[in-house]
């Protein structure tokens, strides 16, 4: 018995182990799970529940209206349009070569764009990246078709840009495209974003592009819209109302036409930009649809500079034009009189140096008036030696020439005028006779832009004001809150005694009406005065030579100035041939065509 009960006991332990040994595992495998539970409920509890709301909750951009811009009287500029954008959400997009290769056969958007566009943010992100803007309603309805094919592709409604004519203003208005990756680091832009990139988009950006809203969106299994948690609207951008008058604008840019070139219209009352405009211009639709490396390269490489505002951008010679500064230099100065008589030949000897005047005709003795009204050459490098080259600058000057007009808008350059004495030099010492004779008549080291030629003209027909050139008259809420104003103001004044004002005046008015180079800019019923101008230019090119930039400066009526108008024809030839009857062309869409349409003129 004692034996049979000890085998027991031994058969027993065994099977004791094995229990205790599955209670062990058991408790153990009860703890590890509470562990893991207690890991994924508190440590990592907050973190998951933002993950499952991501994979539930879609967040949907809704873009703000940008703002419009408006002429004085209250026309459009440019307006907005709503559009189809294709935007990719990377989070959703499982299978994210097959989705690419799908929308590159359907849309033929080149697959390197589409990867372009995508590596540039996380592969888990879950905000729409915008790849294509300006979808057609056939492209919509391409990806509608096929969207349960397409996971984390959708289709966006924005506002696009919209003009009233392609170039219309397309300097001065400037044109919007989605931000750059310089200007995402600024921090004040995020991804797909549009921003002015010039002209007054860019300087008035912060205004016009309004606050973008947003929904937060619900979403199946699929990715299919349940219901709309939240929502919160966009805020529409600023209206701006500017100086310019599109009617005037209008009748600029038909004027010019394919001329390369440019023309400034300004109030000579205020300073106000009426129109301004460079050509040849770009196409400002261009750049609200799908604009390629390939294409903006081109655009960039064009030999004719379509991008470049040349009414502020570029510099030219003066020519002739400067032949007012000149006058005013000499008569202020006491250096001539008006009865006093210069020779006006054909040629004028310097040393071992010829100067020709523009014409062959030998007018002899002539006073200064008659001088400036036929632009007499000869009589101005005489007249010039007479005054010296640092008078001449100083004048200048004095005019707005040398520096910046202060214009809101960017790139303005400040053209050039003969250099300030340097440390150790007598004055003139670095000018020769033969620069001065060059820049008597508004040649050699002189550079002006044509916003610098239009306040000049302003500063004459006003008798010394030179206004600061105003572009915006103010910025309003689309609630209707005033913002932002700007009035006009002065920026400083030419002091010349009232007869040396009313001697260039008078000239200026024989320039087109008393037999001048200018006769091409008169106009029936409507007085003009201006001063014709031909910038040579110096070029190696043998093909170019001769091609002389055209000037025509004017304002009117010349008793009582309300408008000015500048005219410059690259390589177009004489002013008065070239630049003057466009500058009668644009007085009398201002002027005759708002008569008779029943406005009064002005």
């Amino acid at each position: 018995m004692t034996k049979r009960g000890a085998g027991g006991a031994a058969r027993r332990d065994p099977f004791s182990r094995r229990l205790l040994f599955l209670t062990v595992c058991t408790m153990a495998g009860f703890l590890v799970l509470l562990g893991q539970l207690w890991y994924l409920q508190v440590l990592e509890g907050a973190r998951l529940r933002d993950l499952s709301e991501k994979n539930r909750i879609r967040v949907r951009p809704a873009a703000a209206p940008r703002g419009i811009l408006f002429d004085r009287n209250g026309l459009a500029l440019v307006d907005n349009r709503p559009t189809f954008t294709l935007s990719l959400i990377p989070r959703e997009m499982e299978n994210r070569e097959a989705v690419l290769a799908r929308l590159h056969a359907l849309l033929r958007i080149p697959l390197g764009e589409l990867e372009d566009s995508l590596a540039r943010v996380p592969a888990d992100s879950f905000m729409p990246v915008r790849v294509r803007r300006g979808l057609s309603m056939e492209e919509v309805a391409r990806v509608e078709e096929w969207k349960l094919e397409l996971p984390g592709v959708v289709v966006e409604v924005e506002p696009q840009r919209v003009y009233p004519s392609p170039r219309l203003g397309a300097h001065l208005l400037g044109y919007v495209r989605e931000v750059s990756e310089e200007q995402m680091r600024q921090g004040r832009y995020r991804r797909g974003d549009m921003a002015g990139q010039s002209g007054l988009e860019r300087l008035l950006d912060e205004y016009l592009r309004g606050r973008d809203g947003g929904e937060e969106i619900e979403v199946d299994a699929l990715g299919r819209p349940v219901r709309v948690m939240r929502r919160q609207e966009p805020r529409p951008g600023a209206h701006v109302v500017t100086t310019v008058d599109r009617r005037i604008q209008e009748i600029v840019e038909r004027a010019m036409g394919d001329r390369a070139g440019a023309v400034v219209v300004l109030d000579p009352r205020s300073g106000d930009v009426l129109a301004l405009t460079s050509s040849p211009a770009f196409e400002l639709n261009r750049f609200t649809g799908p604009l390629g490396r390939e294409a903006w390269l081109r655009l960039v490489r064009d030999p004719q500079f379509p991008l470049l505002n040349r009414s502020i951008q570029s510099q030219y010679a003066p020519g002739s034009i400067f032949k007012i500064v000149v006058t005013a230099a000499a008569l202020q100065e006491g250096v001539i009189t008006p009865f006093d008589r210069l020779r006006c030949g054909p040629t004028f000897q310097l040393g071992q140096r010829t100067f020709k005047n523009w014409e062959d005709a030998d007018w002899g003795d002539i006073d200064l008036y008659h001088a400036l009204v036929r632009s007499c050459n000869t009589f101005f490098y005489q007249l010039g030696l007479k005054v010296g080259t640092e008078t001449m600058s100083r004048y200048a000057r004095a005019f707005g020439l040398g520096e910046p007009t202060g214009i809101a808008l960017s790139g303005e350059k400040p053209g050039r005028l003969p250099g300030p004495v340097g440390p150790g030099e007598r004055a003139g010492a670095r000018w020769k006779p033969g620069d001065t004779v060059n820049i008597a008549i508004g040649q050699g080291q002189l550079l002006v832009t044509p916003l610098q030629v239009a306040r000049l003209l302003a500063a004459v027909g006003t008798e010394g004001i030179l206004w600061k050139p105003r572009l915006v008259q103010r910025v309003e809420s689309a609630d209707g809150r005033l913002l932002y104003s700007e009035a006009s103001r002065v920026s400083g004044y030419v002091e010349l005694s009232p007869a040396v004002w009313a001697f260039l005046q008078r000239s200026l008015w024989g320039v087109v009406n008393d037999g001048g180079t200018g006769a091409a800019a008169r106009l029936p019923g409507i007085e003009v005065a201006g001063k014709t101008g031909t910038a040579q230019l110096i070029t190696n090119s043998d093909a170019r030579r001769g091609q002389d930039h055209a000037w025509f400066a004017a304002y009117a009526p010349a008793a009582d100035p309300q408008v000015v108008v500048v005219v410059l024809v690259e390589r177009g030839g004489r002013g008065g041939q070239a630049a003057a009857p466009i500058a009668r062309q644009i007085l009398h869409g201002i002027f005759l065509e708002k008569v008779a349409s029943g406005g009064p003129p002005g």
